[in-house]
């Protein structure tokens, strides 16, 4: 029998522990989530207080709360379950309505008795737990719509908090998202703001630098299909609205603006919108259970494949050591870690690439190169035409080749031996100036050869010229042979001198002309003088006579020089002196050639009119000289200009539509195509009007007043679209009753007394008397008594209490307990 006690009570505590243990104890091990830091940005204007949509009466911003607060439970939830604080995620709110401050609260301001939203951090990042997760519900909660709707204030506060996590280095590793919602276009009052769109689009372009943009709309409009304008005309809000809403997301990761949003990213799905409660809680659920399951991505292996594709394919040409450290390296990678490891898998391709780079080469066999280098210094290099080629290959040796160079070495071998096969014996002899200047290379001598005194190049001693080559007492002319012999080692060839004699008179010396100064129209040709030799005196020199030319008056030049006088208008020619051919002297210093200038074909310049002359397709300016027709600047109508004169107005300014005016052409032609005046629109001029069509609201009590849109006195359009209105002080509402107020309890003796009063003023609206009491003691005592009776029973019917929830699983327990109990007891009595 104890036998079965002890098993009976280990099935019950088990049934116990394992219905007080929570589910997700069974759940698969799951890599660590990673951490997140969520900057969300919600839209507190005013029309979140109003509807999701016509057909959903839910208000927005109730979804905007709950949905909020449905993020922070989930958050808290999976925060509660991780110890490291640098692997929770984190949340922080920012709320955008109107102007912006850099405070951090949920601060309001006051502009033209109007209460606003600002556009601000409300609680700067928030790591939500179970503990603590209210904290941040409050603040969510605390939200209460007024304003406009700059989201490019919130998305400058977004990236602000975005560089804060980017900065934070305890938050290396987290993944930084941005959740923008709002519901509605983006404005600075009513209207969609091109500039406020294209801001926030522009500054959330610099965010997913860093970090993922999701956007999600509450509005009529909201349709994630449309991502631009189609077809002609201007676009539509809808078009605007969602392209910008796509910009604003992380679908176009380099939009500009909303009409230009450039590449959307491949299979990309960051704007979402809704149109009803039931689909906006759906999609936050989503979004949310999508970001609680992000996960450590593994580390990047792509270095370590690289460094990895670098060991090179034959191994065998390294020393030992050098291959066994590359070896080694290679075993300590391990290739299950993830991105928060990436510095060691880093670490493993820098230790990989540091031992191929350390891989060191066998060295080369230098031995040919030893014995050619021996051979050479065994050589007299005095006794060779050129020894520098046989020294210049010695220095070409290179001792540092390794094993696979070995080619190279042998080459190098290669060449001393060649240059020492190619040398030539020969003996040497030089030239002598013997006084005179310059340089002549010693020439090329073969031993037991003839050789021909060359022509010589060195330049004669002042007032000398060139005699002869001398070879010891012999004097040789050039072209003369001889040949020399060992004996004539180191012998000079010296040049011989003798003086010139300048007493020739010839124009043409050796082919060359003698010429000193040509003759000119004034002056004859001088020659210098030469000597028997041949050479040409540079000071002596004689003239020839009757060779100087005279002028010749053919030649026009068009230059002020020789002008002679110049057309004063497009019908007169300019006329000029003939300038003689070969000196450039001009005719007007001639006395004897006065007749000799021409009419040249130019004339002078056109006079045209400063006024535009036009016909109904062309402009230009005429010349104003009688006579001439020639126009300037000619050229079709350009209607480019745009003059806001009141000859050119189509039409006027409205309350929201700017001036129009027709281009203009330079000339002043009026075109057919307009352009609106920038700043021109007149704005809405706004009066109080009591009509009951522009009634706002009507007085709820006595202290209320009636209230009224304001209307514009221009195009009769209400202030309704920036919720502008005035109250009637003459109006006021009706007083609110409130039920009989006892004043005065009636007795036998004595009426009582009772009022009605106003609950809002407290003006006493009603009196009336209570009659005297009539003489029933016998009757309330049996009142009273039967009341005592029913509140006894009703108090005994109180007594039952509990909750039947969730009952069915300790039930199920109890059934299965019982049910083993049955069982043990059973097998006692079956034995």
């Amino acid at each position: 029998m104890k036998i079965y006690k002890k098993v009976i009570a280990c099935i019950l505590t088990l049934m116990m522990f394992f219905a007080q243990m929570p589910v997700n104890v069974f759940a698969a091990n799951q890599k660590n989530n990673i951490p997140l830091d969520i900057v969300l940005v919600l839209d507190v204007s005013g029309s979140m207080e109003d509807p999701i949509t016509s057909t959903d009466s839910t208000k927005r911003i109730a979804i905007l709360k709950d949905s909020i607060n449905q993020f922070i439970e989930g958050f808290a939830e999976n925060n509660s379950k991780i110890n490291q604080v640098n692997k929770q995620s984190r949340i922080s709110i920012i709320k955008f309505a109107g102007d912006k401050s850099d405070k951090v609260g949920n601060d309001t301001y006051t502009e033209n008795r109007y209460k606003y939203n600002y556009t601000q951090i409300m609680n700067d990042f928030f790591t939500a737990t179970n503990e603590n997760k209210e904290q941040l519900k409050d603040v969510v909660n605390s939200i209460s719509p007024a304003g406009a709707t700059r989201s490019d204030y919130a998305m400058e506060l977004a990236l602000k908090q975005i560089e804060q996590s980017k900065n934070d280095e305890s938050r290396k590793y987290a993944k930084r998202i941005v959740f923008f919602v709002t519901d509605g276009q983006p404005t600075t009052l009513s209207n969609f703001d091109d500039d406020v769109a294209n801001k926030a689009i522009t500054t959330s372009k610099e965010i997913k630098k860093d970090a993922e943009v999701y956007t999600f709309g509450m509005f009529s409009l909201t349709d994630p299909s449309i991502t631009g304008h189609v077809g002609s005309g201007s676009w539509s809000d809808a078009e605007k609205f969602n392209a910008y809403m796509h910009g604003v997301s992380s679908n176009y990761s380099d939009a500009q603006s909303y009409k230009n949003l450039g590449t959307r990213a491949e299979n990309s799905a960051y704007y979402m919108g809704a149109k009803s409660s039931n689909e906006a809680k759906a999609i936050f659920n989503s979004v949310l259970n999508k970001l609680l399951s992000m996960t450590y991505a593994g580390a990047d292996y792509t270095k370590v494949t690289e460094a990895k594709k670098r060991i090179p394919s034959d191994l065998t040409l390294y020393t030992d050591e050098t291959v066994q450290a590359l070896e080694d390296a290679l075993k300590d990678v391990k290739y299950d870690l993830d991105i928060t490891q990436q510095d060691t898998v880093y670490g493993y391709a820098d230790a990989i690439n540091k031992a191929i780079n350390q891989l060191k080469y066998k060295a080369a066999d230098y031995t040919e190169v030893d014995k050619a280098i021996e051979k050479a210094n065994t050589l007299n290099k005095d006794n060779y035409k050129d020894f520098s080629k046989v020294e210049d290959a010695i220095k070409t040796v290179v001792r540092s080749k390794n094993i696979t160079e070995q080619d190279e070495v042998d080459a190098m071998a290669k060449a001393i031996n060649d240059a020492i096969d190619a040398l030539v014996f020969q003996l040497k002899i030089k030239y002598g100036s013997n006084g005179g200047t310059g340089t002549m290379a010693n020439p090329t001598v073969e031993l037991d050869k003839e050789f021909t005194f060359p022509k010589c190049e060195y330049v004669a001693p002042n007032g000398k010229h060139f005699k002869g080559w001398q070879v010891d007492n012999t004097v040789y002319k050039v072209g003369d042979k001889r040949v020399f012999t060992k004996d004539d080692q180191n012998k000079e060839i010296k040049a011989v001198w003798e003086e010139h004699t300048f007493d020739q008179k010839l124009k043409e010396v050796n082919g060359v002309s003698t010429l000193k100064d040509k003759a000119t129209c004034t002056t004859n040709a001088i020659y210098y003088k030469s000597c028997a030799c041949g050479q040409v005196s540079t000071t002596e020199t004689f003239e020839d006579k009757d060779t100087k030319l005279g002028h010749e008056y053919t030649k026009q030049i068009k230059d002020a020089k020789y002008l002679k006088s110049q057309g004063s208008n497009c019908q007169e020619h300019d006329v000029y002196w003939y300038a003689c051919s070969r000196c450039d002297v001009s005719a007007k210093d001639d006395e004897n050639a006065q007749d000799k200038y021409y009419e040249s074909a130019e004339v002078g310049n056109h006079v045209f009119s400063k006024d535009w002359h036009k016909d109904s397709n062309n402009h230009w300016h005429s010349c104003t000289v009688p006579g001439c027709n020639e126009v300037s600047n000619k050229g079709n109508h350009v209607y480019d200009q745009e003059v806001e004169s009141s000859e050119y107005l189509a039409t006027p300014a409205t309350c929201m539509t700017p001036a129009r005016y027709y281009k203009s052409c330079i000339c002043g032609a009026k075109g057919t195509e307009v352009f609106a005046a920038t700043g021109t629109h007149l704005g809405h001029a706004y009066i109080e009007v009591k009509n009951p069509q522009f009634l706002r609201e009507k007085a709820t009590n006595c202290k209320e007043h009636d209230t009224y849109w304001y209307v514009c006195s221009r195009c009769g359009k209400t202030s309704k679209t920036i919720n502008k209105y005035y109250e009637d002080k003459d109006s006021k509402g009706e007083h609110i009753s409130s039920d009989w107020i006892i004043d005065q309890q009636s007795t036998v003796a004595k009426e009582g007394s009772k009022h009605k009063e106003c609950t809002v003023c407290k003006e006493v609206l009603e009196t009336e008397k209570i009659a005297k009491l009539e003489n029933v003691k016998t009757e309330t005592k049996k009142e009273e008594t039967a009341s005592k009776k029913e509140t006894k029973v009703e108090s005994k019917k109180a007594v039952t209490t509990g909750d039947n929830t969730n009952s069915i699983v300790p039930m199920a327990l109890l059934g299965i307990s019982l049910l083993g109990i049955y069982i043990i007891v059973m097998k006692k009595y079956v034995r």
